[in-house]
C-alpha cells in the first residue's frame, strides 16, 4: 500500500495546483501545524517509509487531507466539498485538462473511499485513490508536490 508522506504529502495535487509556490510558506504552516497536532515530531520516518505506518503519521496525512478540502471536519471524503475547492483554484483555470482530470478522479473515488472511518484512516484511503488516478492520467500527483515543499522545509 502506497501511502505517504507520498500520501501525506500527496493528496495535495489538486491543491499543488491551487497553492501553487507563491504560497509555499501558507502549505509549510500547515504541515508545522498538522505535525504539532498529531504529535508528529519529524517527516523522517513518512519519508523514508514512503507510507504511514504510525497512528501519528495517519493522523497527520489525514490533517494535511482536511486542509486540502478532501476530507470534511467528519473526517470523511466528500468529493464535493473537494470538486468545489478544485472549481476555485486559479492555478487549475491556468490547465483546464489537469482541472477536467482532477474532478474526474475526486468523482471516481466517490465509492472507493468508503470502508474508512474518521480523517486517520480516510485520509490515506482518499490520497491514494485521489494519488492513483492522477497519476493514472498522466499528471503529477499531491505527494511529489507536497514532497518538494517538506524538502524546501528541511533545507
Amino acid at each position: 500500500m502506497r501511502t505517504l508522506l507520498i500520501a501525506a504529502v500527496s493528496a495535495l495535487l489538486f491543491s499543488a495546483a491551487s497553492k501553487a509556490d507563491g504560497n509555499d510558506a501558507k502549505v509549510m504552516s500547515e504541515i508545522k501545524a498538522c505535525m504539532a497536532s498529531e504529535n508528529l515530531d519529524s517527516l523522517a520516518a513518512l519519508r523514508t517509509n514512503k507510507e504511514a505506518r504510525t497512528a501519528e503519521e495517519k493522523c497527520f496525512v489525514g490533517c494535511m487531507m482536511q486542509n486540502l478540502h478532501v476530507l470534511n471536519s467528519d473526517g470523511q471524503y466528500d468529493a464535493e466539498l473537494f470538486k468545489d475547492h478544485i472549481n476555485h483554484c486559479p492555478e487549475l483555470d491556468k490547465q483546464p485538462q489537469k482541472k477536467v482530470a482532477a474532478i474526474e478522479v475526486a468523482d471516481s473515488c466517490t465509492g472507493k473511499v468508503t470502508a474508512c472511518s474518521g480523517y486517520c484512516e480516510c485520509g490515506i484511503v482518499a490520497g491514494n485513490c485521489l494519488s492513483q488516478g492522477m497519476e493514472t492520467r498522466g499528471h503529477e500527483t499531491i505527494y511529489g508536490w507536497l514532497e518538494k515543499i517538506v524538502d524546501k522545509m528541511d533545507s
